[in-house]
């Protein structure tokens, strides 16, 4: 979730809205750090947006679906989604169709109770995720100016959840990951089998046009 919020603030820095944060979307690296990708239906911030309505059904926030005007605390009700995801194993609107996900939405503020925390989520997981406070904005508030985030990646980041995080060392990932993923093979070397493969071949043929042809199929 922290590393999430790092990206999106930089996007947001500089004035993109991703508008399509979902788990596809977010890959870890060798030290199991998160980067987030896929910025095909990414958007420079303007007032005017309401008929930007790309995303994915399920992470979309309510005011994109309704085709209303919208900023960057879009993205952060799809980070809340995520984090419900984590917590619970589901999302909190679900639906065959992008209606029904809409209308879920619409009829019942998602929440979760102090009851339903598992094993070793703590209340502060859970009041950052939704309203379990009457005096906190959280991320899955329907109303943008109310979420979490609204004012700003800053005020996530000062939630009460993430008290014991070093953002600093998160940039410069001096923190231990929770999970390290198996690298067996760096996409570096993968690039020069392949780079010396079409040399090879270009040496055969003697034909730039070949080259060419083997480099970008």
């Amino acid at each position: 979730m922290a590393n999430i919020i790092v990206g999106l603030a930089y996007l947001h820095e500089n004035r993109i809205i991703h508008r399509d944060i979902k788990p596809e979307n977010l890959v870890l690296d060798s030290k199991g750090y998160l980067r987030i990708t896929d910025l095909g239906v990414s958007r420079e911030y303007r007032e005017d947006n309401h008929q930007d309505t790309s995303g994915t059904p399920g992470y979309m926030a309510p005011e994109v679906m309704c085709h209303k005007n919208h900023s960057y605390c879009a993205d952060f009700f799809a980070l809340g989604v995520i984090g419900y995801e984590f917590m619970l194993g589901k999302r909190p609107y679900n639906g065959k169709n992008r209606k029904e996900i809409r209308d879920h939405i619409l009829s019942k503020q998602a929440a979760v109770r102090i009851d339903e925390l598992p094993f070793k989520w703590s209340p502060d997981a859970a009041d950052c995720i939704n309203k379990v406070t009457i005096d906190l904005f959280q991320l899955l508030m329907r109303n943008p100016d109310n979420r979490l985030g609204a004012k700003g990646a800053r005020e996530i980041m000062e939630h009460k959840w993430f008290k014991d995080i070093d953002w600093n060392k998160i940039l410069r990932k001096e923190l231990q990951a929770p999970y390290i993923p198996l690298v067996k093979i760096s996409l570096c070397r993968v690039l020069r089998k392949t780079m010396k493969s079409t040399r090879n071949r270009f040496r055969r043929t003697r034909s730039l046009t070949t080259w060419m042809n083997t480099c970008w199929c």
